[in-house]
Order: structure tokens, then C-alpha cells, then sequence
């Protein structure tokens, strides 16, 4: 608050005292001039003036303290680090600036069972087979509906299907049936297995280590065990020999799925030489020249059992070059392995 008393004015500036009496001050019996008392006097007025000229009035002081106050308040509200303390002030130099979660966050995230894997669940996952061998669905994939655009050989490792048009290196040609396709791969070496689903026949074949191809083998089944078989015309006047039972001694040929040769019946009559009873079915021809002795009647001949000389030439030829008989009949019956190609 501001000064409210009259000064005590003294305007006669004296002479300041010697330093020495002014550090040993005044002794008794000293008789001091006055002009060393009007210095103090003068000096003591000029500083209470002063003073009183400079003090702030009450309004001033509470204003002021009241701007105090604010910045005080403002201050210690503040949340924007307004010293500027950086983290290593406070030791907190290790610790990242990333936002935490609450307690009810963390322990909501804890419990919440469907974002987390147990760890029967883990193993599950870490030996399962990752690589997708079929569609999401577990369907077979289908190759592009590109003529001659799905190489086999070339597939990786899954299940595929289509249509024979699609593939190349199928293990049939200009067959467009519907083919199922499974490739199983071992680094460089391969295998394959191609259905045909109208017939249901299966090939397989293997890529060896070598990379080359190992040609395609067909798995037989019961159904390739059947024979059909085919009856040549018999020529050169040669006839179907008649039993007294009338029994089927028709002359019969059937090639079966290995390729082997079955001739089976009954002939008589006809010319012997080189001439043929009949032709072999085509496909049915021997690989090289071969002979069989058949069974003759022992009618008309020597006493005992007869027999035949049989031809079956290259072309497909099967004559009757020579026998003991020609009675009543000449029975051919043999196999022999098909020519190749």
C-alpha cells in the first residue's frame, strides 16, 4: 500500500562524513559539525521521498496479484509440458511413446476367446498341410477352357479335371472326354494319374529324377479280362466242323488287354498248304512266323490220335499246311503274344 505520512522534509545537504568515522561511528564526548548531521537528515528525507514516490497503491498490488493468481492457475492446468521436461529428465528415457490401454481394455482383450489361439489349436495349425492341393471347397480345379493350353506335365502338385481338348500329353489322343487329373510331386521327379470318367480307364506315369517322361502304363481291372471275341470267315473250302451234340466249334480269336493271342474251334475239309482257313482279326498278327500242331480226327487216318501242322504267318494268315487227317476235323488251338504297334 502507498505511503499516507508527511515526510519529514530536510533539504540541507550537508558534508558527508570521513569513511572512518562513518565505520567507527560517533564516541562519547565527540562533538560532531552539524553539516555531518545534515547529511544523515538530508540523506534519510531524499531516501523515505523516494519511497514513498515508487510504492503501488492497494488497487495496484491486487491486480497484480490477481494476474499472479491466473497465471498461477493457467500454469498448473496446463498439460502441454510447458517446461519442455523431456522423458530422460525424468528418467523415462527407455520407455517407447505408444499409447497404453486401460485396465478394463487390457483385461476385456485378455478374455476374449475368440481373437485367441490355445495352443492345442497352435499345433493344429503348425502341422497342417498348407499348400491348397483343391478349390476352397474341396473341389477338383478345373484347367482353363483352352484348346491344347493345359500342358500335364506342367501342373503342380493337386487335383485337376477337363476336357481332353484342354490337356497336351495326355496318355490318349484327339479324345475329348472328360479326364480326372491327380500330380504328385517329389522335387524334380513326378506322378500322374489320368481317369477317363466315361470308362473309367487309368493310366499313370512318372517324371524320373532325370526329368524325363516314363510313357504311360493303363492299370487293368477285372473288365480287361473279359475277351471279345471276333469269328473270321472261314475260306478256301474249309467248313465249321458239326458234332453228334451240335457243340459251338465256330473258329473264334480275341486279343486280351496283354496283348496275348487266343485261337480256339474246329475245322475240316479244306485245302492244306499255304493257303489260309482264315485271316487273323487285325491287331491279332504274330510277331514272326509261328507253328502250332493241333488236334485231328483219327478218322480216315492211322490208328490212333491224329494231328495237324498249322501255319500262322506274319500278315495274319492261319493255314492248314499238313496233317494225318482230314477227315472229320482239325482243331485249332493255341496263343501266342501279339505283334507290337
Amino acid at each position: 500500500m502507498a505511503f499516507t505520512k508527511e515526510l519529514p522534509q530536510w533539504d540541507n545537504a550537508g558534508q558527508k562524513p570521513p569513511q572512518s568515522k562513518i565505520s567507527e561511528g560517533f564516541k562519547p564526548m565527540d562533538h560532531p559539525p552539524a553539516d555531518w548531521f545534515n547529511w544523515y537528515m538530508n540523506g534519510t528525507y531524499e531516501a523515505l521521498n523516494e519511497l514513498q514516490s515508487e510504492a503501488a497503491t492497494t488497487s495496484e498490488v491486487t491486480a497484480a496479484l490477481k494476474v499472479l493468481s491466473n497465471d498461477i492457475t493457467t500454469h498448473s492446468n496446463a498439460k502441454n509440458n510447458p517446461h519442455a521436461v523431456t522423458k530422460s529428465q525424468v528418467g523415462l528415457g527407455n520407455v517407447d511413446n505408444i499409447k497404453q490401454a486401460s485396465k478394463v481394455d487390457f483385461d476385456n482383450h485378455v478374455n476374449d476367446k475368440k481373437i485367441h489361439v490355445t495352443e492345442e489349436k497352435q499345433d493344429l495349425w503348425n502341422n497342417s498341410q498348407l499348400y491348397k492341393l483343391t478349390t476352397d471347397s474341396g473341389f477338383r480345379q478345373a484347367v482353363p477352357n483352352t484348346i491344347a493350353g493345359t500342358n500335364l506335365f506342367e501342373l503342380p502338385p493337386g487335383y485337376y479335371y477337363g476336357a481332353g481338348q484342354y490337356f497336351t500329353n495326355l496318355p490318349t489322343t484327339n479324345d475329348t472326354s472328360w479326364f480326372n487329373v491327380d500330380v504328385f510331386t517329389t522335387g524334380i521327379r513326378k506322378n500322374f494319374h489320368v481317369i477317363r470318367s466315361a470308362d473309367n480307364t487309368h493310366w499313370f506315369g512318372t517324371i524320373h529324377t532325370d526329368g524325363s517322361f516314363k510313357g504311360w502304363k493303363r492299370i487293368l481291372t477285372d473288365a480287361d479280362t473279359k475277351l471279345n471275341w471276333k469269328f473270321p470267315t472261314i475260306e478256301n473250302g474249309w467248313k465249321t466242323y458239326k458234332s453228334e451234340v451240335n457243340n459251338d466249334y465256330r473258329v473264334r480269336v480275341a486279343k486280351d488287354a496283354m496283348g496275348i493271342v487266343h485261337v480256339t474251334g474246329a475245322i475240316a475239309g479244306g485245302t492244306l498248304g499255304d493257303v489260309h482257313a482264315f485271316m487273323l482279326p487285325e491287331g491279332c498278327e504274330p510277331p514272326f512266323p509261328l507253328y502250332n500242331v493241333g488236334i485231328a480226327s483219327s478218322t480216315g487216318g492211322f490208328k490212333g490220335p491224329q494231328v495237324s501242322r498249322q501255319y500262322i504267318a506274319t500278315d495274319g494268315r492261319f493255314c492248314i499246311q499238313d496233317t494225318t487227317s482230314n477227315t472229320e476235323f482239325i482243331v485249332v488251338n493255341c496263343v501266342f503274344k501279339a505283334k507290337e504297334g
